[in-house]
């Protein structure tokens, strides 16, 4: 299992143990942040970061029932981006976060398999387990179907 990640020691994610699947528990100073670790953690599970070159950015609006809705769409967006493009990501910036709808960018890159080595195939986000506490810290976590 890859470890713990922080960032500045306000923001960061970990992942969890669960049965065939992964979990992540990621953590910030607002939801936004939070939502943003989650979605690093997301694509560290995936690849490398370190390998991954900013070389394209990509808009996503993105729009839930609920706040826990929108961290499962979210991650399935981003999921759903690797499927259908094969582009990773390697960093992200909230622009507008609401409760049900926000606006995000991330940089990267498509997939070179010379150069990306895919850790795990990410499958989807599901709603087993999920929390989301708007802290402070802000703190989510969601199962990952691997």
């Amino acid at each position: 299992m890859l470890g713990e990640m922080t960032i500045a020691g306000e923001r960061g994610y970990r992942y969890l143990e669960h049965t065939a699947d992964t979990g992540i528990e990621a953590w910030g100073a607002t939801l936004a942040d939070a939502f943003a670790e989650a979605a690093l953690g997301l694509f560290a599970l995936m690849v490398d970061p370190s390998t991954v070159k900013e070389r394209t950015e990509r808009r996503f609006v993105v729009r839930g029932d609920d706040v826990e809705d929108l961290l499962v769409r979210w991650l399935s967006e981003l999921i759903a981006v690797v499927d259908s493009e094969g582009l990773l990501l390697r960093r992200f910036a909230i622009d507008s976060f609401e409760g049900k709808t926000m606006v995000a960018r991330g940089w990267g890159e498509t997939l070179d398999p010379s150069r990306h080595e895919v850790r795990v195939a990410v499958k989807a986000a599901t709603y087993h387990r999920l929390s989301v506490d708007a802290g402070p810290p802000a703190r989510v976590r969601v199962i990952l179907d691997l």
